[in-house]
């Protein structure tokens, strides 16, 4: 498939076998690990064949704000996922040029892999402000949503909600646990500002990446 590769050292994509497909999105920037333990535990509650790892080009909700360049947030997530098996990069959105909005990345990814069964993947506070998004219906429409109770978010709220969006919107929303892992991309870089240690935060080799190249406003974060 055109704008989708395998990671270095990942092989093949897998996609020429359709199945079950989960995408990951986000700017990632940078790519955590809370991020690795959402896409396995989706493979392994819904046995999913592969999840894609697909950086956003233009996010709706961060227009105006400053992202780092999409080479550097590719590396990150090439590098993370290089070795775990079943996850892959995708450039889906990065070869776009408009906002990417995720009702239309579906839509054109069912285009291209019209048998493949699609699953998108989000963090429990998404949930609460998802009838916000651009065509929630449709997101719905092309994917089930697998929804991870994190955040400090109850099971019971999460699937109270889920029950709300569903009646509304129609389609599939299943919400998944996952261990308390108090993390963020934005708090990762807050704690790079200020010279302080990242390393617990993130898979080893994209804290080295980030160290190396000091990315993330010329810092040199600081080695535990």
């Amino acid at each position: 498939m055109e704008g989708l590769r395998a990671a270095r050292g990942a092989g093949e994509t897998g996609l020429q076998d359709m199945g079950k497909t989960g995408i990951l999105g986000g700017t990632f920037d940078p790519i955590h690990r809370a991020h690795l333990v959402m896409g396995r535990r989706a493979m392994e509650e819904e046995g999913l064949d592969r999840v894609l790892f697909m950086p956003s080009k233009i996010p709706p909700h961060k227009m105006g704000r400053s992202i780092s360049p999409e080479s550097v947030r590719r590396d990150m997530v090439e590098l993370a996922v290089a070795d775990e098996a079943g996850f892959y990069f995708s450039d889906f959105e990065f070869r776009r040029q408009e906002i990417t909005y995720t009702a239309r990345t579906l839509s054109l990814f069912q285009e291209e892999q019209p048998e493949e069964e699609l699953y998108f993947i989000l963090g429990g506070d998404s949930l609460f402000y998802f009838e916000k998004w651009y065509r929630p219906e449709e997101i719905l429409r092309h994917a089930t949503l697998l929804a991870f109770s994190r955040d400090g978010l109850s099971g019971r709220q999460m699937e109270e909600r889920a029950s709300i969006l569903m009646g509304r919107f129609g389609g599939e929303i299943r919400v998944i646990s996952m261990p308390w892992m108090e993390m963020s991309s934005s708090g990762i870089r807050e704690r790079i500002a200020r010279g302080e240690s990242v390393e617990e935060y993130l898979p080893h080799s994209v804290y080295r990446y980030i160290l190396e190249t000091g990315c993330y406003h010329g810092k040199r974060i600081r080695e535990s």
